[in-house]
């Protein structure tokens, strides 16, 4: 299959989980908490720390912080992938010269482009101000506390997904802007 001479047909039971993961990205939360749940069974396994318990206060300070900062920049260049891609959406071609292939997208697929970077704002801007409470929570103790960590992991795995989703939108963009 072509979508505007860009190969974007896969057959196979793949696309049908791609397309899935694509269409659906409320559930990046539902697949984040249940890798969590996994580990926090697996440390109750094997009698474990919870999470990152056990680990040094410098090195979980170190890890929300780099998290937050890692976030913070996701998000920032996140937005600023929107604002080039409402240009580049709505750019038209001059009067007589032939339609630019993105002009061909319809109505609801630029709004679900626009909602798959849209939809990742929120989880990385969580996770920026889940990381920095978390490091306010903890503070110097020589503990940590499971459930903040445990919500700044589950928020920290579901923006990954989110940007996996992000990257796939950019480069179908790309493809169809240069097709």
């Amino acid at each position: 299959m072509s979508l505007y001479e860009v190969d974007v047909g896969r057959s196979g039971r793949r696309r049908t989980l791609w397309r899935w993961f694509l269409l659906h990205p409320r559930a990046d939360f539902v697949w984040a908490a249940l890798l969590v749940l996994l580990w926090l069974g697996a440390a109750l396994l094997y009698r474990q720390p919870l999470i990152l318990e056990g680990v040094g206060p410098a090195s979980r300070r170190t890890l929300f912080q780099t998290l937050a900062t890692l976030a913070g920049a996701t998000a920032g260049l996140t937005l600023t992938s929107v604002s080039m891609l409402i240009n580049v959406l709505g750019k038209k071609a001059p009067p007589g010269q032939r339609e630019l292939p993105l002009e061909k997208l319809t109505a609801t697929h630029r709004r679900q482009i626009g909602e798959v970077f849209l939809f990742a704002i929120p989880g990385l801007g969580l996770l920026v101000v889940a990381s920095l409470g978390t490091i306010v929570l903890e503070g110097d103790a020589a503990t940590g506390l499971w459930i903040p960590e445990a919500v700044v992991f589950v928020l920290a795995f579901a923006s990954v997904l989110a940007l996996l989703r992000v990257a796939w939108a950019l480069r179908r963009v790309l493809a169809i802007a240069t097709a």
